[in-house]
C-alpha cells in the first residue's frame, strides 16, 4: 500500500491535496530512503515543490 506523503517535507500528496497531479513516485525502498537521510522515509512520493528544490529549479 502506498503512503501518500512527500518523503522530503511530509505533506500529503493524496488526491485533493493540491500536490497530487505533479507528485513523483520514489521507487527506493524505506531502507534506502533512511540511508539517504530522507526526513519522512515512509513516504512513497516527492511533491513537485520539493522535486523542484532538489533539482535546483527554485
Amino acid at each position: 500500500m502506498k503512503v501518500e506523503i512527500c518523503n522530503e517535507c511530509g505533506r500529503s500528496v493524496k488526491q485533493g491535496s493540491g500536490l497530487f497531479v505533479n507528485r513523483v513516485r520514489d521507487l527506493d525502498n524505506i531502507t534506502t530512503r533512511e540511508e539517504n537521510g530522507k526526513p519522512y522515509p515512509n513516504g512513497d512520493f516527492i511533491c513537485i515543490e520539493c522535486d523542484d528544490k532538489l533539482r535546483g529549479n527554485k
